[in-house]
């Protein structure tokens, strides 16, 4: 990957070809976001958009095909990084993906409608094997695919802009994106208004997919909690594992954690309260 970012920061006509390329296929689409936002954020907004209009020609191409997420992811993550080059503040990126991918749902959810009721199908008949006590609809079924949707989309565009920029860190800052993210904290405003959303939509049933949204910021910044204090504290790379493997097999829980640890961080600056440890 980073022999890939080389080549593209050799000029325009290398970072194009990049771009085009992986825009043109399918699952590996996001590698062409994340060059695109490479070039903004180290060669400017002029840059980038040259090379961001000749790979969203493909990526229309799948639009008009059925298929709009590499186009959405395109234009996503070339935004965040716009926004993440005029501010260098990851608050800031946060808050954007969310209205971003707030924008993006419904697009997603209706061309994948037929995906989506095969889904919503398979949870009725689930609930209807096991006998489960509380009537689930099928409109509450999409309703919560949409906000899985949502989540799984905004967590791409994330990806796709630490990616880019952790690429311009190795090769032109090294130690600078780690520096970075270690150090991110959510200001006491947005962690607040996380929670009273989150609390809101909670009770509102029709809602509830924008909790799965507004949830991810919560989670990235629990996990760059969860990375400077391995680092601040010298615990050893078995922590960072423990936790990613806790995401994938008990993803509710471990998720909890980390929201609660980012509120936590948000409000009382953990960081600063916990040893910094040096290692022998």
């Amino acid at each position: 990957m980073r022999r890939l970012a080389q080549f593209a920061m050799k000029g325009g006509k290398q970072a194009t070809l990049v771009a085009v390329v992986f825009a043109i296929i399918p699952v590996l689409f996001w590698i062409s976001a994340a060059v695109v936002a490479l070039v903004i954020l180290r060669k400017g907004y002029q840059a980038g958009a040259q090379v961001f209009m000749w790979s969203l020609l493909p990526a229309l191409i799948w639009w008009f095909n059925g298929d709009p997420t590499p186009a959405l992811t395109l234009i996503g993550v070339a935004g965040l990084a716009s926004v993440l080059r005029y501010s260098a503040h990851w608050t800031y990126v946060l808050v954007a993906s969310m209205l971003v991918s707030i924008i993006s749902m419904p697009i997603l959810a209706s061309y994948l409608q037929e995906v989506m009721l095969t889904f919503a199908e398979a949870g009725i008949q689930l609930q209807a094997t096991q006998s489960l006590p509380d009537e689930v609809s099928t409109e509450q079924v999409k309703a919560l695919m949409e906000g899985v949707l949502g989540a799984v989309h905004l967590a791409i565009l994330l990806a796709c802009t630490v990616l880019a920029r952790w690429w311009q860190s190795v090769l032109f800052n090294p130690g600078g994106f780690q520096t970075e993210f270690h150090q991110l904290r959510l200001p006491v405003w947005l962690t607040g208004s996380l929670a009273l959303a989150v609390f809101g939509l909670s009770n509102i049933a029709d809602m509830t997919q924008w909790l799965f949204i507004l949830a991810i910021p919560l989670l990235f910044a629990g996990l760059a909690l969860v990375h400077g204090l391995v680092e601040q504290m010298k615990l050893g790379r078995m922590w960072l594992i423990a936790t990613y493997l806790g995401l994938l097999f008990s993803s509710a829980l471990v998720f909890s954690l980390l929201a609660l640890l980012a509120t936590l961080d948000s409000v009382f600056g953990l960081r600063k309260r916990l040893p910094v440890r040096v290692k022998n």
